[in-house]
């Protein structure tokens, strides 16, 4: 007899049975089960997501108020094309972002290049610094250096006219060089990140080939490692150049007093006017308008990635990267990537820091040191502790940092553990908040709370807008970081778990967690991190209900006292200090992986 045959007569015999032993055997189904609150916060987090998405589209078509009737009009984008400012805007706006692109790479490819694959000393205090360049946030580099180089009140200026008889100037920070060199500087780290693993992948064995061939190290590095690292490179032009078009802070602190505007600036404008009511409407078409140049980018991107694998280098064989020992040039390197962090944290920080001890801005000499004074942070700590603006931040870090962390884990965990239709589409709508500007997702709560503020009045101006905004923001974020990791926990692990008869959350608590332990300790800290130091969105929904330490260091700006907003940033920089020596002590692996 063969196998087939015993086969199919040992399940014929299974299937025989007296009439009372047949049993109809149905597949079981429960509405709820243990596993159904993971599906529920994922759903929920993407209908939120597709709603903010949705309504900045769906408001461009309205004409009224938030809340009022309005019939369905083209006159928002009618008034966005005819505009004097769209043009222009349009065109800074993409110089703006292209040129960030540039300096970031100028700074960050070379730096990467140099901390990964050659010998020159100070690496790892290199990398602790660009780990710790989150503490000085993007505005306060602004202020540091209005503070330096304002035609009138700027430091170095007035060093300069009590040399040489300037009337103003001369040098000026309000124009699109600046705006484009400090957003550059504030993205480098991010460049950095992105690209620095790729050189390390590299196989030394193409760039050993071309050097017995005679190619010197510049022409290596041309015609060899920049190629290979092209796909690299491309995401990170994506990715800096997404946030480059809709980063609002510096253009706003640089751009406006020279009457220059971006996309960013003219919605802030159109919803903040000098005169008469917000236009929403008009707003929002900047922000669907802020969609284009990210669309652009994601088509070249995915271009790219179609054919990646001709930029493959790691085989099956073996290969271990290569140290270039640069000689005395080495330190040519360290004065490159000194003078980088010269400019980005040392010296603006230092401006904030003289600012904050002066009664006004004077330049640093014997006689201006018997006016140092603390009044300017007597200020700032009665905003802290009796505005309760010390509260909101620390109350926002933390629901901030628990939120992404659970909808980002209950995301990543149906995608990649579970076989629910549709699940892609959720990974699909957990990245769209990267696509769509984060100006543009603040605007969309804002719309949400004015349009239903009388059946949900505790949205409007609360600090429960600035955690749903945020959230909402950092998911993609925390759902990138979460899937590179899950994905590398074999599922059998929870198989495992389940054939001693526990359920998949069962797993999912014993297992997968205590193994993602570090990826969401990661999570959990960085989010926070970027909550504390995030300023557009808090602006656009800013109230006297939801004020945190970012947007009073930006209020006391704009009230002029720049004493106490330089106070502000100080304390704020040292409070962020302790927090990451304590996130760092308690665990040193933490690396910053994205801002």
């Amino acid at each position: 007899m063969t196998q087939r045959d015993r086969t199919s007569n040992a399940s014929a015999e299974a299937g025989r049975g007296t009439a009372g032993e047949r049993k109809l055997v149905l597949p079981s189904f429960r509405i709820w089960n243990a596993e159904s609150p993971v599906f529920v916060i994922a759903v929920i987090a993407c209908v939120i997501i597709l709603l903010l998405t949705g309504v900045v589209v769906w408001s461009t078509f309205q004409l009224w108020l938030p809340g009022f009737a309005s019939s369905f009009s083209l006159d928002n984008y009618l008034a966005f094309l005819s505009s004097p400012f769209t043009a222009k805007g349009a065109l800074n706006t993409v110089i703006v972002g292209t040129g960030t692109v540039i300096i970031s790479l100028f700074f960050a490819v070379p730096m990467a290049w140099l901390i990964q694959r050659t010998n020159i000393p100070c690496k790892n205090l290199s990398l602790t610094l660009l780990f710790l360049q989150i503490l000085l946030p993007g505005f306060l580099k602004a202020m540091g250096w209005i503070m330096l180089i304002s035609p009138k009140i700027g430091m170095i200026n007035l060093w300069i006219r009590n040399i040489i008889p300037f009337e103003t100037g001369p040098l000026n920070p309000y124009n699109i060089p600046t705006i484009t060199f400090l957003q550059g500087m504030t993205l480098t780290p991010v460049t950095f990140f992105l690209i620095a693993g790729a050189f390390m992948a590299i196989d030394p064995s193409f760039e050993e080939a071309a050097q017995v061939t005679g190619a010197s190290l510049f022409q290596r590095v041309r015609k060899i490692t920049l190629p290979l690292l092209m796909p690299a490179i491309g995401a990170a032009i994506m990715y800096v150049f997404v946030i480059a078009v809709s980063m609002f802070e510096i253009a706003q602190l640089l751009g406006t007093p020279a009457r220059i505007w971006v996309f960013s600036t003219l919605m802030y404008d159109n919803l903040n006017p000098e005169l008469g009511l917000p236009r929403y409407g008009a707003a929002a078409v900047y922000g669907v308008a802020l969609l284009l140049p990210t669309l652009v980018a994601l088509y070249y991107y995915q271009k790219m990635l179609r054919a990646s694998y001709r930029y493959a280098t790691v085989t099956g064989k073996g290969y271990k990267p290569k140290t270039v020992d640069l000689g005395p040039w080495k330190w040519l390197g360290m004065i490159f990537i000194g003078v980088y962090f010269l400019l980005d944290i040392l010296i603006p920080f230092l401006a904030v820091l003289w600012t904050s001890l002066m009664p006004h801005i004077r330049v640093p000499s014997a006689t201006a040191l018997a006016s140092i004074n603390i009044t300017a942070y007597s200020s700032a700590i009665r905003k802290l502790l009796y505005g309760g603006v010390l509260l909101n931040t620390m109350l926002l870090m933390a629901f901030v940092a628990i939120g992404v962390l659970v909808i980002s884990m209950a995301i990543s965990w149906i995608v990649l553990r579970t076989r629910l239709p549709g699940r892609y589409f959720l990974d699909t709508v957990a990245m769209l908040p990267h696509a769509l500007p984060r100006i543009s997702l603040a605007f969309a709560v804002l719309f949400l709370g004015l349009a239903f503020y009388r059946i949900i009045p505790f949205l409007h101006g609360s600090l429960i807008a600035l955690v749903i905004v945020y959230i909402v923001s950092f998911v993609s974020f925390g759902t990138r970081a979460i899937n590179g990791s899950l994905i590398q926990i074999h599922p059998d692990l929870e198989h495992a778990v389940q054939v001693c008869g526990a359920t998949k959350m069962v797993g999912m608590r014993k297992v997968v967690v205590p193994l993602l332990a570090p990826t969401l300790f990661y999570v959990l800290t960085w989010t926070a991190l970027l909550s504390y130091r995030e300023v557009t969105m808090a602006l656009f929904l800013q109230s006297p209900r939801n004020m945190v330490m970012s947007t009073s260091i930006w209020e006391f700006w704009m009230s002029g006292d720049s004493s106490a907003a330089a106070a502000l940033g100080v304390l704020m920089v040292v409070f962020m200090a302790i927090v990451m020596s304590v996130l760092l002590h308690f665990n040193p692996q933490v690396k910053l992986r994205g801002l």
